[in-house]
């Protein structure tokens, strides 16, 4: 590395951040091995053959490599530092395997996921991870339904439901709607948003969509968007 690069680092803070991340890989060990052997294998196995298209990388099928998705999920989990700190009780939205909520989950945290009902590959690896799920289409404009509960981080991976891929995505007022939904009625005080959006044509965010999440209070890096979730 450059001695450029070096002092650069040491100026921002960016070595102290490394070297706190650093510490809590060595006291908070997580390997997709490792995870896959708390799994029942044979019941794993039973369910990739069920489901496996070999070479798929782009629809659903793909999700049946659970050391690739749990190395994903182990680097979510990494970056929003829940591999640090008390335990949080997690909502994931469109959760599909559930492999983030797993990993949480063998740090302590309590998880729910939110997703359609198909594929039903997702409902079985949810049974067989031991993780608890919702079924419910996420729609604009419409409330999410009723959990019976707060929690401390709302997620969402790879988002779909903000009409993704079609000449309907959602803008700032469709965001707006579905923020104050999760502010006011599943967020505990202190509690964030991390949401994790799929890139369009035109990119992760339009001019006015990236205002509109800055304009909130939200932290952009890269497709993703991280708020405080106070109540505006």
């Amino acid at each position: 590395m450059r001695l450029s690069r070096k002092l650069e680092k040491l100026w921002t803070g960016e070595f102290l951040d490394s070297a706190v991340d650093a510490f809590y890989r060595w006291r908070r060990p997580l390997d997709a091995n490792g995870l896959v052997q708390k799994i029942d294998l044979a019941k794993l196995d039973l369910i990739r053959a069920k489901y496996e298209i070999r070479g798929e990388r782009v629809a659903w099928p793909k999700y049946v490599n659970a050391d690739h998705w749990l190395n994903k999920a182990i680097g979510q989990v990494r970056e929003l530092h829940l591999d640090r700190g008390p335990a949080r009780t997690i909502l994931d939205l469109g959760s599909g395997a559930g492999y983030f909520l797993f990993t949480c989950k063998q740090l302590g945290h309590d998880g729910l996921g939110l997703d359609l009902p198909d594929p039903a590959y997702f409902g079985e690896m949810f049974d067989l991870l031991g993780l608890k799920r919702i079924i419910w289409r996420i729609n604009p404009y419409q409330p999410l339904p009723d959990l019976g509960q707060k929690f401390d981080l709302v997620t969402a991976f790879a988002i779909c439901f903000n009409g993704h891929n079609s000449d309907q995505v959602w803008g700032p007022a469709g965001w707006e709607f579905f923020l104050r939904d999760l502010e006011t009625r599943f967020l505990r005080p202190g509690g964030e948003i991390f949401l994790a959006l799929n890139p369009e044509p035109y990119g992760h965010f339009t001019p006015e969509l990236e205002r509109f999440f800055r304009e909130r209070g939200g932290s952009i890096r890269r497709g993703n968007v991280r708020l405080n979730g106070a109540v505006k």
